[in-house]
């Protein structure tokens, strides 16, 4: 995410309310998180970006794991990265220290479902679904829009399938590993917001991807994906602290670690972003208006271990 730089606009709009304390307790206490930061073993990047930049996409496969994620200090963070990106034959001037601007989180809506159904490269099916097939529609492309996502050279054809249902619940057929009880209780499920597909290259799953969006009380909403990519594993990365106010790995009740990252738009509303990886799968959260007590609820409830371990390949 490449965005225009967040403190300019800090001046101009008032925290939401709890969050500036958070983080002040957070600063007098010495900025430890509520998880003890691991000490840094190796000096890997995030996966995107050394999948970007050093080509490592195709990645052997791995059973899964957790993924850590080290806090650095900014200064340690750049010279590390620096020295990453000089040993594996780039350039430092590639880095991008992007920002939180403080744009609202607005969620999905008719509009976005509509673009996102129109889907990749040919049309060859539409078929309607029920809730006994744990889907309302699906459609099928022929592709090679993101190939070199999936592990294939660029060019080469693949199948994507996209379904439609009410709630990421629903698509359990395609994935049950995680437990949406609590939250479907708590929550309404936007059925503009739930997607499911899949890519298939020469009868061989390549990518699942399972999402849902929810709603509740006092304008919280936020979504919950789940994506697994057979082609590609996930390694330790480093973040550096002061892009958003608030930083935390919190670990859940069945022993994951997810990174916690919240701020405040510039609306004045709280905005945070939840992120865990492991092996070839990764879990994420973003939204708005949900306290920090009732993410670690909804990340204690999901069973994200299982989450993680699971292989649709396997």
């Amino acid at each position: 995410m490449n965005e225009l730089d967040y403190r300019r606009a800090m001046e101009h709009f008032a925290p939401a309310p709890g969050l500036r304390e958070r983080t002040a307790r957070a600063v007098e206490e010495g900025g430890t998180p509520r998880t003890r930061l691991r000490p840094v073993r190796t000096v890997l990047l995030a996966a995107a970006l050394c999948a970007a930049l050093v080509g490592t996409a195709g990645a052997a496969a791995l059973a899964a794991r957790q993924a850590h994620i080290q806090y650095l200090d900014r200064e340690q963070f750049q010279k590390e990265y620096s020295e990453y990106l000089e040993k594996n034959g780039a350039s430092p001037d590639n880095y991008s220290n992007s920002t939180y601007t403080g744009r609202d989180f607005t969620g999905c809506g008719e509009e976005w479902q509509e673009n996102w159904w129109d889907g990749p490269g040919e049309l060859v099916e539409e078929i309607p679904g029920t809730a006994q097939d744990g889907w309302t529609a699906k459609r099928v492309f022929k592709s090679s829009a993101s190939a070199t996502s999936y592990g294939l050279r660029q060019g080469q054809q693949y199948v994507e399938t996209r379904y439609k249902a009410g709630r990421a619940s629903d698509y359990s057929d395609l994935f049950n590993n995680w437990d949406l009880s609590r939250l479907e209780g708590r929550y309404t499920a936007n059925p503009y917001g739930s997607f499911a597909r899949t890519i298939v290259y020469e009868d061989e799953l390549r990518f699942i991807a399972v999402g849902g969006e929810y709603l509740g009380e006092d304008e919280a909403r936020f979504n919950v994906t789940w994506s697994w990519n057979g082609s590609f594993s996930h390694g330790d990365e480093y973040r550096a602290l002061g892009n958003k106010e608030f930083a935390e790995l919190y670990t859940t009740a069945d022993g994951m670690e997810a990174a916690i990252e919240m701020d405040t738009s510039i609306t004045g509303k709280s905005v945070f972003w939840v992120s865990l990886d492991g092996g070839h799968s990764s879990f994420g959260m973003h939204g708005t208006q949900v306290d920090l007590d009732e993410i670690h609820a909804i990340l204690d409830s999901l069973n994200l271990a299982e989450v993680l371990e699971y292989d649709p390949a396997a």
